[in-house]
Protein backbone atom coordinates (compact mmCIF):
# COMPACT_ATOMS: atom_id res chain seq x y z
CA UNK A 1 0.00 0.00 0.00
CA UNK A 2 1.21 3.38 -1.17
CA UNK A 3 1.93 6.01 2.31
CA UNK A 4 -0.59 8.72 1.75
CA UNK A 5 -0.01 12.18 3.27
CA UNK A 6 -3.71 13.14 3.80
CA UNK A 7 -7.07 10.94 2.99
CA UNK A 8 -10.17 12.65 1.91
CA UNK A 9 -13.39 10.70 -0.02
CA UNK A 10 -13.58 13.24 -3.14
CA UNK A 11 -10.48 15.32 -4.36
CA UNK A 12 -12.12 18.22 -6.89
CA UNK A 13 -9.92 19.40 -9.40
CA UNK A 14 -10.88 23.19 -10.54
CA UNK A 15 -12.79 25.50 -8.80
CA UNK A 16 -15.62 26.70 -11.87
CA UNK A 17 -19.16 26.35 -11.72
CA UNK A 18 -18.54 21.85 -12.33
CA UNK A 19 -16.19 22.15 -9.51
CA UNK A 20 -17.52 23.84 -6.93
CA UNK A 21 -21.07 21.91 -7.81
CA UNK A 22 -19.55 18.79 -7.22
CA UNK A 23 -17.60 19.85 -3.85
CA UNK A 24 -21.19 21.46 -2.57
CA UNK A 25 -23.07 18.21 -3.55
CA UNK A 26 -20.47 16.03 -2.47
CA UNK A 27 -19.89 17.47 0.78
CA UNK A 28 -23.92 17.46 2.06
CA UNK A 29 -24.00 14.07 0.67
CA UNK A 30 -21.17 13.10 3.72
CA UNK A 31 -18.03 13.59 1.66
CA UNK A 32 -15.01 14.95 2.96
CA UNK A 33 -13.85 16.70 0.39
CA UNK A 34 -10.55 18.56 -0.44
CA UNK A 35 -10.63 21.42 -3.76
CA UNK A 36 -7.62 21.93 -5.81
CA UNK A 37 -6.90 24.94 -7.80
CA UNK A 38 -3.71 24.75 -10.01
CA UNK A 39 -4.03 28.92 -10.58
CA UNK A 40 -3.96 31.86 -7.54
CA UNK A 41 -7.52 32.45 -8.06
CA UNK A 42 -10.88 30.56 -7.93
CA UNK A 43 -13.31 30.37 -10.52
CA UNK A 44 -11.83 29.66 -13.62
CA UNK A 45 -13.52 29.98 -16.70
CA UNK A 46 -16.69 30.43 -15.03
CA UNK A 47 -15.86 33.50 -13.25
CA UNK A 48 -14.77 35.39 -16.35
CA UNK A 49 -17.76 34.29 -18.29
CA UNK A 50 -21.67 35.59 -18.86
CA UNK A 51 -22.22 33.10 -15.69
CA UNK A 52 -25.52 32.63 -17.81
CA UNK A 53 -27.03 29.22 -17.35
CA UNK A 54 -29.90 27.90 -20.30
CA UNK A 55 -32.11 25.01 -18.69
CA UNK A 56 -35.11 24.34 -20.56
CA UNK A 57 -38.98 24.22 -18.71
CA UNK A 58 -36.52 25.71 -15.84
CA UNK A 59 -38.72 26.94 -12.62
CA UNK A 60 -39.02 30.22 -13.76
CA UNK A 61 -40.05 30.38 -17.20
CA UNK A 62 -43.91 29.97 -16.47
CA UNK A 63 -43.55 32.70 -14.33
CA UNK A 64 -42.14 34.86 -16.84
CA UNK A 65 -45.27 34.10 -19.02
CA UNK A 66 -43.45 31.36 -21.23
CA UNK A 67 -45.17 28.41 -22.06
CA UNK A 68 -42.37 25.35 -22.17
CA UNK A 69 -41.94 21.42 -21.13
CA UNK A 70 -39.83 18.75 -21.05
CA UNK A 71 -41.04 17.57 -24.20
CA UNK A 72 -40.16 21.20 -26.23
CA UNK A 73 -36.78 21.04 -24.87
CA UNK A 74 -36.36 17.54 -26.35
CA UNK A 75 -37.72 18.57 -29.95
CA UNK A 76 -35.12 21.57 -30.03
CA UNK A 77 -31.89 19.84 -28.69
CA UNK A 78 -32.43 16.56 -30.94
CA UNK A 79 -33.14 18.93 -33.63
CA UNK A 80 -30.18 21.37 -33.05
CA UNK A 81 -27.52 18.16 -32.23
CA UNK A 82 -28.56 16.53 -35.86
CA UNK A 83 -28.61 12.99 -33.65
CA UNK A 84 -25.09 13.33 -32.82
CA UNK A 85 -26.11 13.03 -29.18
CA UNK A 86 -27.86 9.92 -27.62
CA UNK A 87 -31.50 10.96 -26.65
CA UNK A 88 -30.90 9.20 -23.08
CA UNK A 89 -28.02 11.97 -22.73
CA UNK A 90 -29.63 14.77 -23.66
CA UNK A 91 -33.41 13.37 -21.94
CA UNK A 92 -31.13 13.51 -18.38
CA UNK A 93 -29.83 16.80 -19.04
CA UNK A 94 -33.04 18.35 -19.67
CA UNK A 95 -34.13 16.25 -16.25
CA UNK A 96 -31.38 16.42 -13.91
CA UNK A 97 -30.98 20.21 -14.35
CA UNK A 98 -34.52 21.11 -13.00
CA UNK A 99 -33.40 19.01 -10.37
CA UNK A 100 -30.03 20.68 -10.07
CA UNK A 101 -31.48 23.81 -9.45
CA UNK A 102 -34.14 23.35 -7.40
CA UNK A 103 -31.58 21.60 -4.72
CA UNK A 104 -28.77 24.80 -5.48
CA UNK A 105 -31.66 27.16 -5.02
CA UNK A 106 -33.08 25.34 -1.84
CA UNK A 107 -29.61 24.56 0.08
CA UNK A 108 -26.68 26.93 -1.39
CA UNK A 109 -26.85 31.06 -2.10
CA UNK A 110 -27.03 30.23 -5.90
CA UNK A 111 -29.88 32.16 -7.19
CA UNK A 112 -31.10 32.91 -11.30
CA UNK A 113 -33.10 35.03 -12.65
CA UNK A 114 -34.71 33.64 -15.78
CA UNK A 115 -34.24 36.18 -19.00
CA UNK A 116 -37.74 36.28 -20.66
CA UNK A 117 -36.21 37.81 -23.82
CA UNK A 118 -33.09 36.23 -24.23
CA UNK A 119 -34.13 34.34 -26.98
CA UNK A 120 -32.89 30.47 -27.56
CA UNK A 121 -29.88 30.53 -30.61
CA UNK A 122 -32.43 29.22 -32.74
CA UNK A 123 -35.71 29.88 -31.43
CA UNK A 124 -37.66 29.04 -34.81
CA UNK A 125 -36.41 25.58 -34.68
CA UNK A 126 -39.19 23.09 -33.45
CA UNK A 127 -39.44 23.25 -29.54
CA UNK A 128 -37.51 26.26 -29.77
CA UNK A 129 -38.17 29.65 -27.26
CA UNK A 130 -38.27 33.54 -27.59
CA UNK A 131 -36.72 33.33 -24.34
CA UNK A 132 -36.34 32.32 -20.72
CA UNK A 133 -34.49 29.20 -20.78
CA UNK A 134 -31.27 31.13 -20.18
CA UNK A 135 -30.78 32.36 -16.51
CA UNK A 136 -28.64 35.33 -15.30
CA UNK A 137 -27.16 35.21 -11.83
CA UNK A 138 -28.58 37.27 -8.94
CA UNK A 139 -26.48 39.93 -8.29
CA UNK A 140 -24.04 39.50 -5.61
CA UNK A 141 -22.46 40.86 -2.89
CA UNK A 142 -18.67 40.36 -2.83
CA UNK A 143 -18.17 41.65 0.53
CA UNK A 144 -19.68 38.69 1.83
CA UNK A 145 -16.55 36.88 0.50
CA UNK A 146 -14.56 39.06 3.07
CA UNK A 147 -10.70 38.37 2.27
CA UNK A 148 -11.94 35.63 -0.36
CA UNK A 149 -13.24 38.01 -2.60
CA UNK A 150 -9.61 38.92 -3.79
CA UNK A 151 -8.85 35.81 -4.15
CA UNK A 152 -11.61 35.37 -7.02
CA UNK A 153 -10.65 35.52 -10.62
CA UNK A 154 -11.38 38.89 -12.08
CA UNK A 155 -14.27 39.30 -14.51
CA UNK A 156 -12.97 39.15 -18.47
CA UNK A 157 -12.84 43.47 -18.95
CA UNK A 158 -14.91 43.31 -21.33
CA UNK A 159 -17.66 42.93 -18.94
CA UNK A 160 -16.48 46.21 -17.28
CA UNK A 161 -18.42 49.14 -17.87
CA UNK A 162 -15.66 51.57 -18.03
CA UNK A 163 -13.22 49.04 -17.08
CA UNK A 164 -15.25 49.96 -13.22
CA UNK A 165 -17.51 47.44 -12.67
CA UNK A 166 -20.03 45.14 -14.03
CA UNK A 167 -24.11 44.87 -15.26
CA UNK A 168 -26.36 41.90 -15.61
CA UNK A 169 -27.21 40.74 -18.84
CA UNK A 170 -30.87 41.98 -18.51
CA UNK A 171 -29.61 45.24 -18.30
CA UNK A 172 -26.70 44.53 -21.28
CA UNK A 173 -29.71 44.39 -23.69
CA UNK A 174 -31.37 47.28 -22.34
CA UNK A 175 -28.91 49.67 -22.64
CA UNK A 176 -28.03 49.66 -26.14
CA UNK A 177 -28.21 52.65 -28.23
CA UNK A 178 -27.41 55.87 -26.28
CA UNK A 179 -30.55 57.38 -25.95
CA UNK A 180 -32.01 58.82 -22.67
CA UNK A 181 -32.77 55.83 -21.09
CA UNK A 182 -29.28 54.59 -21.50
CA UNK A 183 -27.15 57.55 -20.22
CA UNK A 184 -29.45 57.97 -17.23
CA UNK A 185 -29.06 54.16 -16.25
CA UNK A 186 -25.38 54.37 -16.61
CA UNK A 187 -25.12 57.59 -14.55
CA UNK A 188 -27.07 55.86 -12.08
CA UNK A 189 -24.63 53.11 -12.07
CA UNK A 190 -21.47 55.36 -11.74
CA UNK A 191 -23.09 56.92 -8.96
CA UNK A 192 -23.46 53.36 -7.15
CA UNK A 193 -20.43 52.49 -7.92
CA UNK A 194 -19.01 55.73 -6.15
CA UNK A 195 -21.53 54.53 -3.35
CA UNK A 196 -19.32 51.92 -2.79
CA UNK A 197 -15.88 53.50 -2.51
CA UNK A 198 -15.72 52.49 1.16
CA UNK A 199 -16.34 49.10 0.43
CA UNK A 200 -13.76 48.93 -2.46
CA UNK A 201 -11.03 50.20 -0.08
CA UNK A 202 -11.58 47.76 2.70
CA UNK A 203 -11.79 44.54 0.22
CA UNK A 204 -9.56 45.86 -2.31
CA UNK A 205 -12.02 45.54 -5.37
CA UNK A 206 -15.49 46.57 -6.01
CA UNK A 207 -18.34 44.45 -4.34
CA UNK A 208 -21.01 44.12 -6.99
CA UNK A 209 -20.44 41.22 -8.43
CA UNK A 210 -22.57 40.19 -11.67
CA UNK A 211 -22.21 37.66 -14.47
CA UNK A 212 -19.56 34.72 -13.91
CA UNK A 213 -18.27 36.30 -10.85
CA UNK A 214 -21.99 36.62 -9.34
CA UNK A 215 -22.21 32.63 -9.85
CA UNK A 216 -18.96 31.81 -8.92
CA UNK A 217 -18.95 33.94 -5.85
CA UNK A 218 -22.48 32.53 -4.34
CA UNK A 219 -21.00 28.98 -5.05
CA UNK A 220 -18.13 30.12 -3.29
CA UNK A 221 -19.66 31.47 -0.30
CA UNK A 222 -21.48 28.26 -0.26
CA UNK A 223 -18.74 25.79 -0.20
CA UNK A 224 -17.13 27.93 2.83
CA UNK A 225 -20.21 28.16 5.11
CA UNK A 226 -19.05 24.77 4.49
CA UNK A 227 -15.75 24.51 5.79
CA UNK A 228 -14.72 22.49 2.52
CA UNK A 229 -11.18 22.26 2.57
CA UNK A 230 -9.62 24.43 -0.73
CA UNK A 231 -5.73 24.30 -1.83
CA UNK A 232 -5.12 27.23 -3.90
CA UNK A 233 -1.79 27.13 -6.33
CA UNK A 234 -2.40 23.59 -6.15
CA UNK A 235 -1.82 21.48 -9.33
CA UNK A 236 -2.83 17.34 -9.80
CA UNK A 237 0.79 16.16 -11.08
CA UNK A 238 -0.79 12.34 -11.43
CA UNK A 239 -3.45 10.03 -10.42
CA UNK A 240 -2.77 6.91 -8.26
CA UNK A 241 -3.88 3.77 -9.68
CA UNK A 242 -4.26 0.36 -7.89
CA UNK A 243 -6.04 -2.28 -9.69
CA UNK A 244 -7.37 -0.15 -12.56
CA UNK A 245 -9.15 1.81 -9.66
CA UNK A 246 -8.52 5.68 -8.97
CA UNK A 247 -7.42 5.72 -5.59
CA UNK A 248 -5.65 8.99 -5.27
CA UNK A 249 -3.74 11.70 -6.60
CA UNK A 250 -0.44 14.12 -6.37
CA UNK A 251 -0.74 17.38 -6.05
CA UNK A 252 2.18 19.99 -5.73
CA UNK A 253 0.86 21.86 -2.81
CA UNK A 254 3.10 24.96 -1.21
CA UNK A 255 5.91 23.72 -2.85
CA UNK A 256 6.07 19.92 -2.06
CA UNK A 257 4.74 16.87 -3.59
CA UNK A 258 1.63 16.01 -1.61
CA UNK A 259 -0.11 12.41 -2.11
CA UNK A 260 -3.33 12.21 -1.52
CA UNK A 261 -5.75 9.29 -0.87
CA UNK A 262 -9.57 9.48 -2.42
CA UNK A 263 -11.72 7.25 -0.95
CA UNK A 264 -14.88 7.84 -3.64
CA UNK A 265 -12.27 9.10 -6.17
CA UNK A 266 -11.21 12.04 -8.09
CA UNK A 267 -13.70 14.85 -9.98
CA UNK A 268 -11.83 16.14 -12.80
CA UNK A 269 -13.02 20.19 -13.54
CA UNK A 270 -10.80 22.02 -14.40
CA UNK A 271 -11.93 23.46 -18.09
CA UNK A 272 -10.35 22.71 -21.16
CA UNK A 273 -7.07 23.46 -23.70
CA UNK A 274 -7.92 26.57 -25.18
CA UNK A 275 -4.64 28.00 -23.85
CA UNK A 276 -2.50 24.95 -25.10
CA UNK A 277 -0.69 25.16 -28.16
CA UNK A 278 0.04 21.94 -28.76
CA UNK A 279 -3.27 20.33 -28.39
CA UNK A 280 -4.95 22.72 -30.52
CA UNK A 281 -2.57 22.25 -33.00
CA UNK A 282 -2.75 19.01 -33.04
CA UNK A 283 -6.91 18.54 -32.48
CA UNK A 284 -8.16 21.60 -34.13
CA UNK A 285 -9.26 23.28 -37.38
CA UNK A 286 -6.78 25.67 -38.80
CA UNK A 287 -5.68 28.80 -38.64
CA UNK A 288 -5.79 28.23 -35.08
CA UNK A 289 -4.07 29.94 -31.93
CA UNK A 290 -4.09 30.00 -28.31
CA UNK A 291 -4.25 34.06 -28.39
CA UNK A 292 -7.81 34.33 -30.07
CA UNK A 293 -9.35 32.51 -26.81
CA UNK A 294 -11.20 35.07 -24.51
CA UNK A 295 -11.03 32.26 -22.01
CA UNK A 296 -8.87 31.88 -18.88
CA UNK A 297 -5.00 31.73 -19.21
CA UNK A 298 -4.69 28.67 -16.58
CA UNK A 299 -6.87 26.15 -19.59
CA UNK A 300 -4.17 24.19 -21.03
CA UNK A 301 -5.95 20.66 -20.44
CA UNK A 302 -4.92 18.88 -17.67
CA UNK A 303 -7.85 17.35 -16.67
CA UNK A 304 -7.93 16.29 -19.93
CA UNK A 305 -4.09 14.72 -20.17
CA UNK A 306 -5.07 13.30 -16.75
CA UNK A 307 -8.44 11.36 -17.95
CA UNK A 308 -6.61 9.96 -21.00
CA UNK A 309 -3.57 8.87 -18.92
CA UNK A 310 -5.99 7.18 -16.54
CA UNK A 311 -7.48 5.04 -19.47
CA UNK A 312 -10.23 7.89 -20.39
CA UNK A 313 -11.82 8.39 -24.36
CA UNK A 314 -11.98 11.89 -25.42
CA UNK A 315 -14.50 13.24 -28.22
CA UNK A 316 -15.40 16.42 -30.04
CA UNK A 317 -11.52 17.97 -30.10
CA UNK A 318 -11.60 19.66 -32.66
CA UNK A 319 -14.54 21.74 -31.31
CA UNK A 320 -14.93 25.00 -28.82
CA UNK A 321 -17.48 26.86 -27.86
CA UNK A 322 -16.66 29.52 -31.05
CA UNK A 323 -17.09 33.30 -31.50
CA UNK A 324 -15.69 35.79 -33.13
CA UNK A 325 -12.56 37.93 -31.77
CA UNK A 326 -10.68 40.85 -31.82
CA UNK A 327 -6.98 41.67 -30.54
CA UNK A 328 -6.86 44.44 -28.42
CA UNK A 329 -3.06 45.91 -27.50
CA UNK A 330 -1.83 44.55 -23.65
CA UNK A 331 -5.08 42.74 -22.97
CA UNK A 332 -4.68 39.32 -21.52
CA UNK A 333 -7.67 37.91 -23.40
CA UNK A 334 -9.28 38.25 -26.61
CA UNK A 335 -12.29 40.61 -26.83
CA UNK A 336 -15.36 38.75 -28.03
CA UNK A 337 -17.82 40.42 -30.79
CA UNK A 338 -21.07 39.47 -29.31
CA UNK A 339 -22.99 42.86 -29.53
CA UNK A 340 -21.38 44.31 -32.06
CA UNK A 341 -21.98 41.76 -35.16
CA UNK A 342 -25.68 42.03 -34.50
CA UNK A 343 -25.68 46.08 -34.78
CA UNK A 344 -26.10 47.80 -37.85
CA UNK A 345 -24.26 49.39 -40.32
CA UNK A 346 -21.55 46.96 -40.66
CA UNK A 347 -20.77 43.96 -41.81
CA UNK A 348 -17.85 41.27 -42.06
CA UNK A 349 -15.55 40.82 -45.13
CA UNK A 350 -12.73 38.07 -45.77
CA UNK A 351 -9.35 39.40 -47.30
CA UNK A 352 -10.89 39.36 -50.62
CA UNK A 353 -13.29 42.54 -49.51
CA UNK A 354 -16.41 40.22 -49.86
CA UNK A 355 -19.20 38.62 -47.17
CA UNK A 356 -18.79 35.29 -45.88
CA UNK A 357 -21.87 34.44 -43.26
CA UNK A 358 -25.24 36.50 -41.44
CA UNK A 359 -22.83 38.37 -38.91
CA UNK A 360 -25.86 38.15 -36.61
CA UNK A 361 -26.02 34.96 -36.58
CA UNK A 362 -25.33 32.15 -32.91
CA UNK A 363 -21.34 33.41 -32.56
CA UNK A 364 -20.83 29.62 -33.18
CA UNK A 365 -22.42 29.66 -36.42
CA UNK A 366 -20.02 32.60 -37.08
CA UNK A 367 -16.91 31.16 -36.42
CA UNK A 368 -18.04 27.88 -38.43
CA UNK A 369 -18.25 30.23 -41.23
CA UNK A 370 -15.16 31.96 -41.06
CA UNK A 371 -13.73 28.68 -41.18
CA UNK A 372 -15.60 27.62 -44.19
CA UNK A 373 -14.53 30.70 -45.60
CA UNK A 374 -11.23 29.75 -45.13
CA UNK A 375 -11.77 25.95 -46.83
CA UNK A 376 -13.60 28.31 -49.48
CA UNK A 377 -11.01 30.60 -50.23
CA UNK A 378 -8.15 28.32 -50.03
CA UNK A 379 -5.97 31.59 -48.55
CA UNK A 380 -2.91 30.09 -46.56
CA UNK A 381 -3.44 33.46 -44.35
CA UNK A 382 -6.70 34.07 -44.38
CA UNK A 383 -8.42 37.52 -42.86
CA UNK A 384 -11.20 38.80 -41.45
CA UNK A 385 -12.66 41.98 -40.64
CA UNK A 386 -15.44 44.31 -38.92
CA UNK A 387 -15.93 46.68 -41.47
CA UNK A 388 -18.32 50.02 -40.33
CA UNK A 389 -18.91 53.70 -40.70
CA UNK A 390 -19.59 57.10 -38.94
CA UNK A 391 -23.24 55.94 -38.33
CA UNK A 392 -21.82 53.08 -36.34
CA UNK A 393 -19.00 54.27 -34.89
CA UNK A 394 -21.34 57.32 -33.54
CA UNK A 395 -23.61 54.88 -31.14
CA UNK A 396 -22.32 51.32 -31.09
CA UNK A 397 -19.35 50.00 -29.37
CA UNK A 398 -16.24 48.54 -30.99
CA UNK A 399 -13.99 46.60 -28.56
CA UNK A 400 -12.44 48.99 -25.55
CA UNK A 401 -13.70 51.88 -27.57
CA UNK A 402 -16.74 53.40 -26.24
CA UNK A 403 -19.67 54.93 -28.74
CA UNK A 404 -18.32 57.99 -29.91
CA UNK A 405 -20.94 60.12 -28.68
CA UNK A 406 -18.51 59.74 -25.39
CA UNK A 407 -15.52 58.90 -27.39
CA UNK A 408 -14.52 60.92 -30.28
CA UNK A 409 -11.94 59.62 -32.50
CA UNK A 410 -10.00 62.19 -30.91
CA UNK A 411 -10.25 60.55 -27.43
CA UNK A 412 -9.66 56.88 -28.66
CA UNK A 413 -6.41 56.28 -26.89
CA UNK A 414 -3.14 55.87 -29.37
CA UNK A 415 -2.55 52.43 -28.01
CA UNK A 416 -5.88 51.26 -30.61
CA UNK A 417 -5.20 53.49 -33.48
CA UNK A 418 -3.45 53.30 -36.61
CA UNK A 419 -3.92 49.84 -36.76
CA UNK A 420 -3.53 48.77 -33.82
CA UNK A 421 -6.40 47.89 -33.62
CA UNK A 422 -8.70 50.35 -35.22
CA UNK A 423 -8.13 51.28 -38.93
CA UNK A 424 -9.75 54.90 -39.81
CA UNK A 425 -10.04 56.40 -43.60
CA UNK A 426 -11.87 58.62 -44.89
CA UNK A 427 -12.72 56.70 -48.27
CA UNK A 428 -13.30 52.94 -48.91
CA UNK A 429 -11.11 53.14 -51.34
CA UNK A 430 -8.50 54.24 -48.29
CA UNK A 431 -9.80 51.97 -46.06
CA UNK A 432 -9.37 49.11 -48.48
CA UNK A 433 -5.87 49.95 -48.79
CA UNK A 434 -5.14 50.12 -45.03
CA UNK A 435 -6.68 46.65 -44.34
CA UNK A 436 -5.17 45.40 -47.49
CA UNK A 437 -8.12 44.32 -49.36
CA UNK A 438 -9.47 45.12 -52.69
CA UNK A 439 -11.19 48.21 -53.08
CA UNK A 440 -13.85 47.21 -55.97
CA UNK A 441 -14.32 44.18 -54.65
CA UNK A 442 -15.09 45.55 -51.07
CA UNK A 443 -16.86 48.65 -52.53
CA UNK A 444 -19.19 46.21 -54.52
CA UNK A 445 -20.04 44.04 -51.70
CA UNK A 446 -21.02 47.40 -49.57
CA UNK A 447 -22.73 48.44 -52.40
CA UNK A 448 -24.99 45.56 -52.51
CA UNK A 449 -25.24 45.08 -49.06
CA UNK A 450 -26.49 48.67 -48.89
CA UNK A 451 -29.10 48.31 -51.39
CA UNK A 452 -30.92 45.89 -49.22
CA UNK A 453 -30.26 46.99 -45.83
CA UNK A 454 -32.25 50.14 -46.55
CA UNK A 455 -35.42 47.80 -47.39
CA UNK A 456 -34.13 45.79 -44.01
CA UNK A 457 -33.26 42.82 -46.35
CA UNK A 458 -30.14 40.15 -46.60
CA UNK A 459 -31.24 37.74 -49.42
CA UNK A 460 -27.57 36.88 -49.46
CA UNK A 461 -27.30 35.29 -45.69
CA UNK A 462 -30.46 36.50 -44.18
CA UNK A 463 -29.38 38.50 -41.39
CA UNK A 464 -32.03 39.81 -38.97
CA UNK A 465 -34.86 37.15 -40.14
CA UNK A 466 -33.92 35.13 -36.31
CA UNK A 467 -35.10 36.66 -33.36
CA UNK A 468 -31.88 35.44 -32.00
CA UNK A 469 -30.63 37.92 -34.68
CA UNK A 470 -32.18 40.93 -33.22
CA UNK A 471 -31.71 40.22 -29.69
CA UNK A 472 -28.62 42.68 -30.01
CA UNK A 473 -29.72 44.58 -32.84
CA UNK A 474 -30.37 48.44 -32.33
CA UNK A 475 -34.08 49.28 -31.86
CA UNK A 476 -34.40 52.65 -33.18
CA UNK A 477 -33.22 51.07 -36.38
CA UNK A 478 -36.09 49.76 -38.94
CA UNK A 479 -37.45 47.75 -40.12
CA UNK A 480 -34.72 45.22 -39.55
CA UNK A 481 -32.63 46.39 -36.38
CA UNK A 482 -30.05 44.60 -37.25
CA UNK A 483 -28.88 46.59 -41.08
CA UNK A 484 -28.06 49.75 -41.93
CA UNK A 485 -26.06 51.15 -45.12
CA UNK A 486 -22.44 51.66 -44.57
CA UNK A 487 -22.55 55.31 -46.14
CA UNK A 488 -21.68 57.67 -44.15
CA UNK A 489 -17.43 58.19 -43.58
CA UNK A 490 -15.12 57.95 -42.54
CA UNK A 491 -14.96 54.20 -42.33
CA UNK A 492 -13.37 51.88 -39.88
CA UNK A 493 -12.03 48.19 -39.75
CA UNK A 494 -11.36 46.06 -37.01
CA UNK A 495 -9.73 42.85 -37.96
CA UNK A 496 -11.09 39.71 -36.27
CA UNK A 497 -10.51 36.34 -35.58
CA UNK A 498 -12.18 32.44 -34.98
CA UNK A 499 -12.03 32.25 -31.39
CA UNK A 500 -13.47 30.99 -28.58
CA UNK A 501 -15.02 31.14 -25.22
CA UNK A 502 -13.36 27.75 -24.66
CA UNK A 503 -12.72 24.62 -26.01
CA UNK A 504 -15.73 21.55 -25.65
CA UNK A 505 -14.34 18.69 -26.55
CA UNK A 506 -12.65 16.38 -23.87
CA UNK A 507 -13.08 13.56 -22.07
CA UNK A 508 -16.74 11.38 -22.98
CA UNK A 509 -18.48 10.25 -19.92
CA UNK A 510 -21.60 8.70 -18.85
CA UNK A 511 -24.58 10.05 -18.02
CA UNK A 512 -23.36 10.92 -14.08
CA UNK A 513 -20.06 11.80 -14.88
CA UNK A 514 -18.40 8.91 -14.84
CA UNK A 515 -15.04 9.22 -17.50
CA UNK A 516 -15.57 6.47 -20.05
CA UNK A 517 -12.92 3.90 -21.72
CA UNK A 518 -12.81 2.61 -24.82
CA UNK A 519 -14.40 -0.34 -24.66
CA UNK A 520 -17.75 1.57 -22.90
CA UNK A 521 -16.90 0.78 -19.21
CA UNK A 522 -16.36 3.81 -16.47
CA UNK A 523 -12.69 4.27 -15.23
CA UNK A 524 -13.47 3.45 -11.58
CA UNK A 525 -12.96 5.94 -9.00
CA UNK A 526 -12.54 8.47 -11.93
CA UNK A 527 -15.71 11.65 -12.97
CA UNK A 528 -15.32 14.89 -15.14
CA UNK A 529 -17.59 17.49 -15.75
CA UNK A 530 -17.75 20.90 -17.26
CA UNK A 531 -15.25 21.56 -20.40
CA UNK A 532 -12.77 18.96 -19.16
CA UNK A 533 -15.44 16.88 -20.99
CA UNK A 534 -17.02 16.27 -24.58
CA UNK A 535 -20.13 18.72 -24.62
CA UNK A 536 -23.52 17.18 -24.24
CA UNK A 537 -24.27 19.93 -26.60
CA UNK A 538 -22.59 18.21 -29.67
CA UNK A 539 -21.11 20.57 -32.03
CA UNK A 540 -24.19 23.73 -31.09
CA UNK A 541 -24.84 26.13 -28.92
CA UNK A 542 -28.47 25.74 -27.44
CA UNK A 543 -28.82 29.69 -25.95
CA UNK A 544 -26.91 31.36 -23.61
CA UNK A 545 -25.94 28.95 -20.60
CA UNK A 546 -25.16 25.94 -22.89
CA UNK A 547 -21.80 25.46 -21.15
CA UNK A 548 -22.52 26.28 -17.28
CA UNK A 549 -26.02 24.84 -17.46
CA UNK A 550 -24.31 21.24 -18.40
CA UNK A 551 -21.29 22.24 -15.94
CA UNK A 552 -23.23 22.37 -13.15
CA UNK A 553 -25.67 19.83 -14.41
CA UNK A 554 -23.23 16.64 -14.35
CA UNK A 555 -21.11 18.20 -11.46
CA UNK A 556 -23.81 17.77 -8.99
CA UNK A 557 -24.53 14.28 -10.85
CA UNK A 558 -21.02 13.26 -10.53
CA UNK A 559 -20.62 14.29 -7.10
CA UNK A 560 -23.88 11.52 -6.32
CA UNK A 561 -22.57 9.38 -8.44
CA UNK A 562 -19.40 8.76 -6.72
CA UNK A 563 -20.86 8.39 -3.61
CA UNK A 564 -23.32 5.35 -5.30
CA UNK A 565 -19.97 4.06 -6.33
CA UNK A 566 -18.16 3.62 -3.40
CA UNK A 567 -21.17 2.79 -1.55
CA UNK A 568 -21.30 -0.72 -3.53
CA UNK A 569 -17.56 -1.63 -3.85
Amino acid sequence: MSEWDQTVDLLVMGSGAAGLATAIRAHDLGAKVLLVEKSDLFGGNTAMSGGVCWVANNPQIAKKGIPDSDEEGLAYLTHITKGEVAPDRLETYLRESKRMLAWFEKNTHLRFDALEKYTDYYPEAPGGKPGGRSMDPVVFDGALLREDLMKLRRPHPQSQIIGKFGITARQAQAALGLGLRTMSFMAWQLFLYFLRYFKRAKWGRDTKLCAGNALCGRLLLSLRERGVDTWLSSGVDELVTEDGRIVGAVVSHEGKRVRVQTRQGVMLAAGGFSRNAAMREKYQRKPITTEWTAGSPDNVGDGIRLGMEAGGVVDLMDEAWWTPTSLVPRSPSAWVLVVEKSLPHGLFVNQAGERFTNEAAPYIDVVNGMYDDATKTGHAAPRWFHVFDASYRKTSITGPIAPGQVMPDSQVPKKLKDGAYLYRANTLAELAAKIDVPAETLQATITRFNGNAVKGEDPDYGRGISAQDRYYGDPNVKPNCCLGPIETGPFYAVQIYPGDLGTKGGLVTDNAGRVMKADGTPVPGLYAAGNTTASVMGRTYPGAGGTIGPALTFGFLAAEAAQADSSAA
